[in-house]
């Protein structure tokens, strides 16, 4: 008779530490939820790499602008958001989009060449020459080559 009691003791406190542990969520890392973001980006960017009709394009490219107006702190989004900006004209969109990419992640230097690209598709060939003239400050190799190039070109 003394084994029922100690039991049903038992049982309760097993059955008590299981309701508490599986109601227990662990708090979700940065680190997981960056990774969701990079596939949310990485998705996005197929629906647009990969359509085939102008409709998935544009699929893909409202993906990354909701993921950018939800995530405004971030580079990479900031960055396709510039190109897809420079790919439809918008040159004016693109260089406050390569700004916040540069404000955002100083090292994403190459930024500065996509700047500089779009005031010159503005033909503001001062802004433009100002932009090459920080990218070869902050360069090197192949990028900062290009820059003098371009520079060379808008004298």
């Amino acid at each position: 008779m003394k084994r029922s009691p100690l039991i049903a003791i038992v049982m309760g406190l097993v059955l008590a530490l299981w309701i508490y542990t599986s109601s227990v969520k662990p708090i979700p890392t940065m680190n997981k939820v960056q990774s969701t973001l990079t596939e949310q980006i990485q998705e996005a960017l197929s629906n647009y790499n990969n359509g085939e009709s102008p409709e998935s394009k544009m699929k893909g490219i409202f993906q990354i602008r909701a993921l950018a107006d939800m995530h405004p702190d971030n580079a990479d989004l900031q960055w396709h958001m510039g190109l897809f900006s420079m790919q439809s004209g918008q040159y004016e969109k693109a260089v406050a989009r390569f700004e916040k990419v540069i404000s955002l992640n100083a090292q994403r230097v190459d930024a500065y060449m996509q700047m500089a690209l779009s005031f010159a598709a503005l033909q503001d060939t001062s802004s433009a020459q100002n932009v090459l003239s920080t990218l070869i400050e902050k360069s090197k190799g192949d990028l900062q080559q290009r820059a003098e190039v371009m520079l060379e070109k808008l004298k």
